[in-house]
């Protein structure tokens, strides 16, 4: 397990002083790039080696959310690898307890042709798996209800891509989570991401309710198929 301790930023939180979902995101996304790069296995190695790490679907449980100001602990380990597939999981603990529990899907991409590439002997050994913390049922496929309110396009800036040249993780989160009611109390949250946007790219989002309470946030090209969709509970 890799871990690390920080306290809650301004720069993180929302208007009601609780960490947003989007800096929850960049949170275990750095958690998980420090430990790649302290390993020895991370942005420079596979670069060097061909090949980059893409996130698949997050599931996330949220007990409660930490607050401005708040000492935190970010938590991350590998589950399992099988072929260019990685599973991992990612929590944070506040005064001991254990908040918020997450479970991820990776995909291991070739950079000349972003097709699947093999993880090696050495990323293997490198990687300690664990356990899989205790969590609900994980599914990764979330339905887009038919319909929906179409919102105004949003053309991809240099501001939204990571190092990999593509829409970060966090910024399709952070672009579908600003549809949302002001003032949602959001216990868990799913994200599935099925195509990568590029600078220059348009995504047009799309925001259903759910008949049991929460939203669907699809973020869709002109012709109405998914770079991501989200679902917030």
């Amino acid at each position: 397990m890799y871990e690390y301790d920080i306290r809650v930023g301004y720069s993180r939180v929302d208007e009601d002083k609780k960490l947003t979902i989007a800096g929850l995101i960049d949170l275990f996304q750095d958690c998980s790039t420090f430990q790649s790069e302290d390993l020895g296995i991370g942005l420079d190695y596979c670069r060097e080696h061909g090949f980059f790490w893409v996130v698949n679907s997050w599931q996330v449980e949220i007990d409660r959310l930490p607050t401005l100001c708040e000492n935190i602990s970010v938590f991350t380990y590998p589950v399992d690898f099988r072929g260019f597939v990685g599973q991992r999981c990612f929590g944070i603990r506040a005064g001991g307890e254990i908040i918020i529990r997450c479970y991820s899907i990776w995909s291991l991409l070739s950079t000349s042709d972003y097709r699947p590439v093999k993880m090696n002997e050495e990323m293997g050994i490198r990687y300690k798996t664990e356990e899989p913390l205790p969590m609900g049922k994980i599914t990764r496929k979330i339905k887009v209800p038919e319909g929906g309110e179409l919102k105004a396009p949003v053309t991809i800036e240099p501001v939204h891509l990571d190092a990999n040249h593509h829409v970060n993780n966090g910024k399709y989160v952070s672009i579908a989570a600003a549809y949302l009611p002001e003032g949602m109390q959001i216990r868990g949250f799913r994200a599935m991401y099925l195509a990568q946007a590029f600078l220059g790219d348009v995504m047009i989002p799309r925001i259903s309710e759910l008949p049991e309470g929460g939203y669907v946030v699809s973020l869709e090209s002109s012709e109405g198929a998914p770079y991501a969709i989200m679902e917030f509970k």
